[in-house]
């Protein structure tokens, strides 16, 4: 829904569907009921999510006359469902089981008593703005930031972890964006653009088991991202699917990327339009450091990404 006032504001409201996203690594399967299908209530095979609002929208921009100006903002919930009589730890000494802490009385363990929705509202605030100088340059800059909104931008990160008690926990999101196009000639346009996503650390301690559970735990395991595995021809492959990663946890801390390149303009007139264009990108994804936070390149324990792409496009538009 938009309204305008004049040809210098404008406003608008708008419902989206939901579609969280989760990343959360050590905590009982049964902790991670109503996310991301996680669960034995669920179809596990799934990848949807259980939210119970539609993500809520707003935005205001502004052309006041030089440069057009956004802000804009998000609230999104989330909510799942703890079994905290579900998770439950044997002393093999002692024999003594113990259980969750919301359970009434020791008996409980494996059963839905005590069952609870989680349910925490997530959501971020963002602005941007665009100026085109003496119609050569066009420069323009964009920042978003909030709790549970990883999913509003292009790499995906998480949206949520789960606490060491099965509670919903939104992660922290940044994300920016700058754009700058030069019109050098009417035929031929220079642009480049750089960009980044960060997800913070969101984790806390099992109360059981008295380990690090959530997104990005200092005890994460990444020994193994650096072992290259050998195809399995016993999955029915034919030994063309590489093998999976073992003690690679290696959650994301932050996606960058930035682009250089050139749309030439061959013909334009009454029979259309026809261009050519040629892009680079970098792109770098740098996770977390496992292991209680020891320096990058210790035993591999802060592994990173790393990928070169070129594009090239031919383009006709219809007159």
């Amino acid at each position: 829904m938009t309204k305008t006032f004049g040809d210098k504001v404008a406003i608008a409201f708008a419902l989206e569907n939901p579609q969280a996203t989760l990343s959360s690594h050590g905590n009982a399967a049964n902790y991670l009921l109503g996310e991301a299908g996680a669960s034995n209530s669920y179809n596990t095979t799934a990848t949807y999510s259980f939210n119970p609002a539609p993500d809520l929208i707003a935005k205001i921009a502004f052309d006041p006359g030089f440069g057009h100006y956004e802000l804009f903002g998000l609230v999104d919930r989330f909510t799942g469902r703890v079994f905290p009589c579900a998770e439950s730890v044997t002393n093999a000494t002692t024999g003594v089981v113990t259980v969750g802490p919301n359970c009434p009385v020791v008996t409980d363990a494996g059963t839905a008593v005590g069952a609870f929705n989680s349910s925490k509202e997530g959501g971020g605030l963002g602005a941007s703005a665009r100026w085109d100088i003496a119609k050569r340059i066009t420069f323009g800059l964009k920042g978003f930031g909030g709790s549970g909104v990883g999913r509003y931008g292009p790499a995906g990160l998480p949206d949520v972890s789960i606490n060491g008690d099965g509670t919903v926990h939104p992660v922290k999101n940044l994300m920016g964006l700058s754009t700058l196009e030069l019109h050098v000639t009417k035929k031929l346009d220079l642009v480049g653009y750089g960009g980044v996503e960060y997800a913070a650390r969101s984790f806390s301690t099992d109360q059981l088991t008295g380990k690090f559970v959530g997104y990005a735990t200092p005890t994460t395991n990444n020994t193994g991202c650096y072992t290259e595995t050998a195809p399995n021809p016993a999955n029915g492959s034919a030994g063309f699917d590489p093998g999976s990663l073992a003690n690679c946890t290696a959650d994301s801390r932050s996606v960058i990327e930035g682009t250089v390149g050139l749309w030439y303009k061959f013909y334009s007139g009454p029979r259309g339009k026809f261009q050519f264009g040629a892009m680079y990108s970098y792109l770098t994804r740098n996770t977390w450091a496992g292991y209680g936070g020891l320096p990058a390149g210790t035993n591999g324990l802060e592994p990173h990404g790393i990928d070169n792409m070129i594009f090239t496009s031919f383009r006709y538009y219809l007159p």
